[in-house]
């Protein structure tokens, strides 16, 4: 219901702006024709105007009212209407020549303009030259008819007042229609420019809540599956070894304390931009990270070499996060997929160009369900991860039946060529 008022409002509008040049066009040409009786008294030379009400008064009165008429028709039939502009003073010189011929241009100048800016560029061209050939016949006539001069000068003098009337407005509204398309074309292109800028915020939120859903998964995976091991022990020896459980209890605070540490921390990594809460969640940091797997109840070692080589040297900050992340969830899918399996997490940095670490189990030492093997997005995450640092990642089932993962971190200033790709 309230879809018409608007059109209706708009064409109000549109007929309001057909009406006021048609208007002030015909205001203009009948003013003078009117004041003409008093510029003839105050003027020492007759100037040739027909009188009041005379029948060629009323001829060129009524051509100013039809070309008003056409005026106002220009924005739903612009072609036809200037045409029929321009067409009438034709008739006028025929009918009625004389000095008030000249107020029937007013009209044709209004037209040209008009023609400039609302005739489509394919069609502007043969109705300029239509307008251009109508007014100059149409003076040419008048000249001939009110003054008596020969066919050559009628037809120079309709020339000269073709390419005044018709040229100069029509040149005018070609600037004012030009400068309106570069407009349109300025505002089209910031409008294009709105919109990549918003594809592009859009993209980086996407990617943002990917990074962020992956992190939770490597944080959740990782604390929850040794929150399972733990609970799985604690069902056992909550009869046959008390004090055991107890410690089991404890355990499982301290992991269930951890997840909610993490997720603290990565909450403020998406409030803060510094990097400083990246520290504990280097390659430095392993050796807690395995720490914590062995009170969770697995079975995993930890092999750095050299032994006392500053194993992050090198290595950017996040470069240090992805391995960290890696090796914390290759052994969180190692107690998923086979518990009880032994571990090693081996870190070489001997190379002067990376750092490999890699993360080995054994076979599972029993038979795992379908529902166990079901697997997440913990490989897809490493790789994209390793992708986005420059590393290389591997991974791959091993001769003895079990899984090993290998990530190769660049040192800063390094660039990993075929010859350090992971085996």
């Amino acid at each position: 219901m309230s879809t018409p008022r608007p059109t209706a409002r708009h064409r109000s509008l549109g007929r309001w702006v057909d009406v006021v040049p048609a208007a002030c066009a015909l205001v203009i040409a009948v003013g003078l024709l009117l004041a003409a009786p008093a510029l003839a008294r105050a003027s020492a030379e007759p100037l040739g105007f027909p009188l009041m009400g005379s029948s060629p008064w009323w001829a060129v009165l009524a051509t100013l009212l039809a070309q008003a008429a056409a005026l106002s028709a220009t924005r739903r039939l612009p072609r036809v209407a200037v045409v029929v502009v321009a067409a009438l003073p034709v008739a006028l010189a025929l009918l009625a020549p004389g000095t008030a011929f000249g107020t029937s241009s007013i009209a044709v100048i209004v037209a040209a303009y008009l023609a400039g800016v609302r005739v489509r560029r394919v069609h502007l061209g043969l109705v300029a030259g239509t307008l251009f050939v109508l007014t100059a016949m149409a003076t040419a006539l008048n000249v001939t008819a009110s003054e008596g001069v020969g066919a050559p000068s009628a037809a120079l003098a309709g020339v000269v007042q073709a390419a005044f009337v018709v040229g100069v407005p029509l040149l005018l509204a070609l600037l004012v229609a030009s400068r309106r398309q570069a407009r349109a074309a300025h505002e089209r292109e910031l409008a294009a420019v709105r919109r990549e800028q918003d594809a592009r915020v859009a993209s980086a939120i996407a990617a943002e809540r990917t990074a962020v859903a992956r992190d939770l998964h490597d944080i959740a995976a990782h604390h929850m599956s040794g929150i399972a091991m733990l609970a799985s022990a604690l069902e056992r020896q909550v009869d046959r070894a008390p004090q055991t459980a107890k410690e089991s209890a404890r355990d499982i605070r301290a992991q269930s304390t951890a997840v909610l540490g993490d997720l603290r921390r990565l909450v403020g990594l998406l409030r803060d931009d510094d990097s400083a809460p990246l520290a504990d969640r280097s390659l430095n940091s392993l050796p807690q990270l395995v720490g914590e797997r062995r009170t969770a109840g697995a079975d995993v070692v930890l092999t750095i070499g050299p032994r006392d080589a500053d194993v992050g040297a090198g290595v950017g900050t996040l470069a240090q996060l992805v391995a960290y992340r890696m090796v914390q969830e290759s052994l969180a899918n190692a107690a998923v997929h086979a518990p009880g399996a032994p571990c090693e997490v081996r870190v070489d940095a001997m190379a002067p160009t990376h750092v490999r670490i890699t993360v080995v189990n054994g076979p599972p030492a029993h038979i795992i369900g379908h529902d166990e093997r079901s697997g997440g997005f913990g490989l897809i995450g490493m790789r994209e991860r390793a992708e986005l640092v420059g590393a290389r990642l591997d991974h791959g089932p091993t001769r003895e039946g079990g899984w090993s993962v290998t990530l190769d971190l660049p040192r800063e200033g390094s660039i990993l060529g075929e010859g350090n790709a992971a085996t």
